[in-house]
C-alpha cells in the first residue's frame, strides 16, 4: 500500500511540472512581447529608434535617417552576405590537407579587403547622419556612436580584463 501511495505522488508531481511547462510555453509564444527579439535588433530596429530618442530627433530628421538608413542597408547587405561566404569558403577548407599559408592568407585578404570596405561605408553613413543633426545633436552623436560601437565589439567578452 504504500508503493501506491508513493506512485500517486509521483503522478500528481509529473502532472504538475507537465501543467507547469505549458504554461510556461504559452507565456513565451502567445502571451510574450513582440517586436524586441535579437533579430529586431539586429537589424537596427532598435537602435535606430533609441538613436531617435537620445538625439531627440524631429520628424523631418527621423525620416532623413530613415531614407539614408534603407539605402545604406542596400549596399551593406550584400557585402555583409558576401564576407559571410568567403569566411563560409575559408571555414569549409578545414578537411582539405592542401591547405597552405599562401591559400589561408589568399582567402583572409580578400575577407579583409571586403571588411575594409564594409568599415568605410559604414563611417561615411554616420558621417552622412551627422550632418542632418543640429549642432547640439551633433556633440550628442559625437558620444553615442563610439559607445554605440564599443557595445557591438564586447559582445561575447567576458567582463574582465
Amino acid at each position: 500500500m504504500n508503493t501506491i501511495t508513493k506512485n500517486k505522488w509521483f503522478l500528481f508531481l509529473l502532472g504538475f511540472l507537465f501543467l507547469a511547462n505549458i504554461a510556461l510555453l504559452l507565456s513565451f509564444f502567445v502571451f510574450g512581447e513582440k517586436g524586441g527579439s535579437y533579430k529586431d535588433s539586429r537589424n537596427g530596429q532598435q537602435g535606430s529608434g533609441s538613436l531617435s530618442k537620445e538625439l531627440l530627433l524631429s520628424k523631418e530628421q527621423e525620416n532623413a535617417f530613415a531614407k539614408l538608413k534603407e539605402e545604406h542597408f542596400k549596399v551593406m547587405k550584400p557585402l555583409w552576405s558576401e564576407i559571410r561566404q568567403s569566411k563560409d569558403s575559408l571555414y569549409g577548407q578545414l578537411n582539405n590537407p592542401g591547405m597552405d599559408d599562401s591559400s589561408i592568407s589568399s582567402f583572409t585578404d580578400r575577407i579583409a579587403a571586403k571588411n575594409k570596405m564594409a568599415d568605410e561605408l559604414m563611417f561615411r553613413h554616420f558621417v552622412e547622419l551627422r550632418k542632418i543633426c543640429t549642432p547640439e545633436q551633433q556633440q550628442k552623436f559625437d558620444t553615442l556612436i563610439p559607445q554605440m560601437f564599443n557595445r557591438w565589439g564586447n559582445r561575447g567578452r567576458s567582463a574582465k580584463k
